[in-house]
């Protein structure tokens, strides 16, 4: 599929959605933000257009610094594993983080609007179940385990209250 179909379908379900954001033609990327329920508060969501699909980047305002560091390279490391789709990248040289899912369009006729949805709500639900986590190692509150063992206990909470 041509990359400019790509952008094109995107932007329609954008459009047809009622979400406002900037696209920048030279660069072929667009950038919208999204309020998330967690500690982070907002997410800068870029999506990135190439030959081969899009990327979806949501990209918590909050960075890490050099003390953290190690910290949220365990913590992000031990979130990155068995995630089915996308993945947390961090930036050593400046503290980004962000989550990455990817989209493949090379070899379909077209791009639905589910598409496109189900990438950004991948993006911004994993950064929702992460981000208090992410904030807490941070700014220097906690560690990987202990906020690891949250998301652990809040997912058994959450499977005994569904099976009860």
């Amino acid at each position: 599929m041509e990359i400019e179909a790509v952008i094109d379908a995107v932007r329609d379900f954008l459009d047809d959605s009622g979400y406002r954001y900037e696209y920048n033609a030279e660069r072929q990327f667009l950038q919208l933000g999204f309020k998330v329920d967690c500690k982070l508060k907002n997410v800068r969501v870029v999506i990135d257009f190439t030959k081969l699909g899009f990327i979806v980047y949501a990209l918590p305002s909050l960075g890490v610094d050099k003390e953290s560091m190690p910290e949220m390279m365990k913590f992000l490391t031990m979130a990155n594993y068995a995630l089915l789709n996308g993945n947390f990248e961090l930036d050593v040289r400046d503290g980004e983080i962000r989550f990455k899912c990817w989209v493949g369009t090379w070899n379909i006729d077209s791009v639905s609007g589910e598409m496109v949805s189900e990438a950004l709500s991948v993006a911004l639900i994993m950064i929702e179940r992460y981000g208090n986590g992410i904030a807490a190692i941070a700014m220097g509150f906690s560690d990987a385990e202990t906020e690891m063992a949250k998301l652990q206990n809040d997912a058994a909470d959450q499977s005994e209250d569904e099976g009860s």
